[in-house]
C-alpha cells in the first residue's frame, strides 16, 4: 500500500492511499470549454453510464434500509437481496453487450481517491483536460469524471498521471469503497 504525496486543496491537508488495480479505462481530449458537459457524454455510452450510476445510488439509499429489514424478516431480506442481484446482473450483461469483443482489455493503473495513473501509447500533453470512463472490476462501477494531466512520467512504469477534476460525490464514494476492497484484498494476498 503506498501513499500519495499529501496533497493541499482548499487549505486542507489529506493522505491519499494509492493502489495498483486493473481497470477498464477510456480517455478523450476535450477542450476546456467542453467541460460543461457531463464527462460520460464524451463517449458514446453516456445512456449506460447513467443507468449504472442510478442503480448505484438507488443502492446506496436504501442500504440501511435493508440492513434493517435483514434485523426484522430475513426471508424478506433474502427475497430483496436477490432481486438486487438479478437487477446487477443485467446491468453486467448490458456493460458486456455495449462492450464489442477483445476492445477493451483491462489494464494496470494506480489510483487514489484524487487521481488516477496510467501507462497511454500516445501520452497527452500535461495540462490536457481530459474526459475519463472508469469501469472498476469486478463489480463494474462505472464512473466518468474530467482530470487534468499534471505529470508524464519517464521512469519504469511510464504513466500519466491525471488528477481528477469535479468527482461526483456518488462516483467519490464508490471509487473510496473499491479502493478499500482492493487494499483489503492485496493484504489477504500478503498474510
Amino acid at each position: 500500500m503506498n501513499r500519495d504525496p499529501v496533497i493541499e486543496t482548499a487549505g486542507e491537508r489529506r493522505e491519499f492511499f494509492r493502489v495498483e488495480d486493473n481497470v477498464l479505462l477510456s480517455w478523450r481530449k476535450v477542450a476546456p470549454d467542453e467541460r460543461g458537459k457531463a464527462p460520460e457524454e464524451h463517449f458514446g455510452n453516456s445512456e449506460l453510464f447513467r443507468l449504472m450510476r442510478e442503480l448505484r445510488g438507488i443502492d446506496a439509499e436504501h442500504s440501511s434500509f435493508l440492513r434493517t429489514l435483514t434485523e426484522r424478516n430475513r426471508e424478506l431480506s433474502s427475497y430483496l437481496k436477490s432481486i438486487n442481484r438479478k437487477l446487477e446482473l443485467i446491468a453486467h450483461t448490458l456493460v458486456a453487450l455495449h462492450q464489442p469483443a477483445g476492445t477493451r482489455q483491462p489494464e494496470p493503473v494506480s489510483m487514489s481517491e484524487i487521481g488516477i495513473a496510467f501507462e497511454p501509447a500516445d501520452p497527452p500533453a500535461v495540462g490536457s483536460l481530459l474526459a475519463l470512463e472508469i469501469t472498476l472490476l469486478p463489480q463494474h462501477a462505472a464512473i466518468a469524471t474530467y482530470g487534468e494531466v499534471v505529470a508524464n512520467r519517464t521512469d519504469k512504469p511510464e504513466r500519466t498521471v491525471v488528477n481528477f477534476i469535479d468527482l461526483r460525490e456518488g462516483d467519490r464514494q464508490t471509487l473510496a469503497r473499491h479502493l478499500l476492497q482492493v487494499q483489503i484484498a492485496a493484504r489477504r494476498r500478503r498474510d
